[in-house]
């Protein structure tokens, strides 16, 4: 991720409706793929642009998720953990998947001391749109409760939107650059500024690929409030001048509430 200014909420792009190879994950969407704007999800792997190593327990809702594709590849997302069986992601990171693995309580990927939940459904909000990326929202049940402890707690969720001036946080493993061929195996963070939507082509910071579904938040430790999802950018790349854009946590409170009870 880059580092200044982010826009939350944009319009994104036409994006064509793939048939799905294999059974999907319960309730997740068949492939897509777009072509002016890219959503986030890093085929295979990524890092964070400009970031700083987040030290272990300061993003304690962080999730890794990893989803095996209906291609039989694989693929990488981030998630916030919002109660002890429910993660908020984006709704692209769950299209044409038929497995997600949640890794939890580490910022190292490669730590043993992680906890792992796999998911057992998803739920993509009903006017999610491929096309345009609208809705861009979706929730994963885990198959087993996750208890909290000193590395993995839960995040309040935004009751209000936010104007734009306001200092957020963006966390992920997400790739560090355009030419980046890997994730990091260290989450990082980044602090940003919410601009208007009419600064959307002026701005020259962005998220990056991997860091899809990943929380962008406003506070930190137990004051942090879950205030958007990473969606998606432009295609011409993470550092070529374009804004990325983020789904507004508050403006589907009703719709987490009705389906993960939080």
């Amino acid at each position: 991720m880059l580092r200044f200014a982010l826009l939350i909420l944009c319009v994104a792009a036409a994006a064509l409706a793939m048939p799905a190879e294999l059974p999907l994950l319960p309730g997740a969407v068949p492939a897509a793929s777009t072509s002016k704007y890219l959503p986030f999800r890093e085929i295979s792997n990524g890092r964070i642009i400009s970031g700083s190593p987040a030290s272990r327990g300061q993003f304690p809702w962080q999730a890794g998720l990893y989803l095996t594709l209906t291609t039989g590849g694989t693929s990488f997302c981030g998630g916030a953990l919002i109660s002890s069986t429910w993660i908020l992601t984006a709704a692209h990171c769950v299209q044409g998947v038929t497995a997600v693995t949640a890794y939890l309580g580490v910022t190292s990927l490669s730590d043993t001391s992680r906890v792992t939940a796999q998911a057992s459904r998803a739920v993509v909000h009903p006017s999610y749109s491929s096309t345009t990326l609208a809705n861009d929202i979706a929730l994963l049940q885990l198959s087993t409760s996750v208890s909290s402890s000193s590395y993995i707690s839960t995040i309040s969720l935004a009751t209000s939107t936010l104007g734009t001036g306001v200092s957020v946080t963006v966390s992920g493993w997400g790739r560090t650059s355009d030419s980046s061929s890997s994730i990091s195996q260290t989450l990082n963070y980044v602090g940003l500024t919410t601009i208007s939507n009419t600064a959307c082509g002026t701005t020259i910071q962005s998220t990056c690929n991997g860091d899809s579904g990943g929380p962008l938040i406003t506070g930190s430790g137990s004051s942090a409030v879950h205030v958007g999802i990473v969606s998606f950018g432009h295609i011409a790349g993470c550092a070529k001048g374009y804004p990325s854009a983020y789904t507004r946590t508050a403006a589907y409170r009703s719709w987490i509430s009705s389906n993960a009870g939080v």
